[in-house]
């Protein structure tokens, strides 16, 4: 009450405390970021996911896109394992700051991949918005989900009241007319998919729900995409890989100037997405080289290259620590300091 009495006193005459409070929350509602959410399992990320986030910046539809690397997907993995989820996170945050300028408004969230499973699309927007109050968050599609036999109202969540002894054909509720009711969804143009509009609704996307919008391109500007994929990218390595004896610095380049060079770089470092893992005859000799990294330094990198030419050692794995109590500066968390 003191608070509010002494606030009336700074207000302009005939204002009061309840009008400029809501006024203030209209304003705050109006300055939220617009964020894209471009989710998907990027494994690995491709140069054609992030020409999509960048050309939807250039739409002016976000402000922000945001790469959500998924948890691990069993519908979409059926005879192959799906890289661990740190090291997609890694590959989408390598691909984004070797790609963009620091200052181009394209990030990576790591609110899904570490966890036992994906999020269904609403609590994933549920969550993002709980967490980032000051986000007003949109989802991106293709029109290939907005095709005969596909209903975004039938989409489920996870039901949060299910217990251990309920049927399992309770585990999921449909919330797919809550979300679409709830939040944006910006969709992109798929070859083949063609939307059909009509007279009452020439977008054609009032029928699958209230707030879906195309992604337009200002000033007659074309939205540039491509249609390379991370299947490809990952078949394309299988077959590199299987066809020589053993990983060399040529294995990967059916795939380059598909991904990122830092992408490639760690795909090959950790040989993924080959089908017949390479079997080492010998022992390797490493030197860890431990440290908070918070940032790492050109002068870490040169140590490392250093033990490697005095023939000390046949690798260096650097292992950044985790909290450090005796560290009270050390405020990036651990995954950061990883990428």
């Amino acid at each position: 009450r003191r608070f509010l009495d002494q606030t009336a006193r700074l207000l302009p005459s005939g204002a009061t405390v309840a009008s400029v409070t809501r006024r203030r929350c209209v304003e705050a509602v109006l300055e939220r970021r617009r964020v894209a959410v471009f989710g998907g399992t990027f494994d690995p990320p491709t140069n054609t996911h992030l020409t999509i986030a960048a050309e939807i910046v250039h739409s002016q539809c976000a402000d922000e896109v945001w790469l959500v690397p998924s948890g691990p997907r069993h519908d979409r993995y059926r005879s192959a394992a799906q890289t661990a989820g740190i090291h997609r996170y890694c590959m989408c945050q390598l691909a984004v700051n070797t790609t963009f300028s620091h200052k181009f408004p394209v990030k990576v969230s790591n609110i899904e991949c570490f966890l036992p499973e994906a999020l269904p699309t609403y609590d994933l927007l549920n969550s993002l918005s709980k967490q980032h109050p000051d986000c007003q968050f949109s989802f991106i599609v293709g029109s290939d989900w907005l095709q005969p036999g596909s209903n975004l109202e039938n989409w489920t969540s996870t039901n949060w009241n299910w217990k251990p002894g309920d049927p399992d054909g309770q585990r999921l509720i449909e919330t797919g007319k809550r979300m679409l009711d709830e939040y944006d969804f910006l969709v992109i143009r798929r070859p083949g998919y063609d939307v059909q509009g009509s007279e009452e609704d020439p977008s054609g996307l009032k029928q699958f729900g209230p707030r879906l919008s195309w992604i337009e391109m200002p000033d007659g500007t074309t939205f540039i995409e491509g249609n390379l994929t991370s299947q490809e990218i990952r078949k394309r390595s299988a077959i590199a890989l299987r066809l020589r004896d053993a990983v060399s610095v040529n294995s990967l380049r059916d795939i380059d100037g598909l991904v990122p060079r830092g992408v490639l770089s760690y795909m090959w470092r950790h040989r993924f997405y080959n089908p017949n893992p390479i079997q080492l005859s010998s022992r390797k000799r490493v030197a860890i080289y431990g440290g908070a990294f918070d940032p790492i330094t050109n002068s870490h990198l040169t140590c490392v290259a250093e033990i490697v030419h005095s023939q000390c050692a046949d690798e260096v794995w650097l292992v950044p620590c985790g909290p450090r109590p005796d560290k009270p500066g050390l405020r990036t968390p651990p995954i950061d300091r990883f990428c």
